[in-house]
């Protein structure tokens, strides 16, 4: 499914790794931060300042979409399923499991 994946850390049992499409999306939120949004609402700030609000912004959404998908994989954990690790890519992040859920329940737990 993912062509080059860079593993970044482990978090509660969990390899996190970011697909290299993700840069694409990390680049274009801190681009629309630091050349949009920010210079509107915040005025008379520094271009540096605006581009470093931006990658702030950007890590921002990263550490909510690993919280996001960390949360997927502790439930799956518990209803007994394997996760492989959490990949981040273009359109967001994907715990990626070995196993698909037995029940309906668990599956609609962990969503």
């Amino acid at each position: 499914m993912f062509v080059k994946r860079i593993t970044l850390f482990k978090l509660l049992g969990f390899e996190v790794r970011i697909d290299m499409s993700w840069f694409i999306i990390a680049f274009v939120v801190t681009w629309s931060l630091a050349e949009g949004l920010f210079p509107f609402y915040y005025k008379n700030l520094s271009k540096g300042t605006y581009w470093w609000m931006g990658a702030c912004g950007a890590l921002g959404l990263f550490v909510s979409i690993v919280f996001h998908e960390i949360c997927h994989s502790v439930v799956a954990r518990r209803y007994g399923l394997r996760i492989k690790g959490i990949t981040l890519f273009i359109f967001g992040g994907v715990a990626e499991m070995a196993e698909e859920p037995e029940s309906a329940k668990a599956e609609f737990m962990m969503a």
